[in-house]
């Protein structure tokens, strides 16, 4: 089972990588990116519910209510 700790940190930066202006500038490489960081946060919500993390419906970091604002 993934580590909840790594997946937000994995979230937070790609996060991270997205905000690059090389990265803004390549459309298909931000929505790669984009897709990736919103598959470690409903990962981490996954994970953190199932161990039965109180912060796991307040997931943290950069885009994080976009991600819950789409699940």
């Amino acid at each position: 089972m993934p580590n909840p700790k790594e997946l937000q940190e994995a979230a937070d930066a790609i996060w991270n990588v997205r905000r690059l202006p090389a990265v803004q500038r390549h459309n298909e490489l931000e929505d790669l990116l984009q897709r990736a960081e919103e598959w470690a946060r409903r990962e981490y919500l996954k994970v953190s519910e199932k161990n039965g993390d109180q912060n796991a419906t307040n997931a943290t970091g950069p885009n994080s209510s976009d991600v819950l604002r789409n699940f």
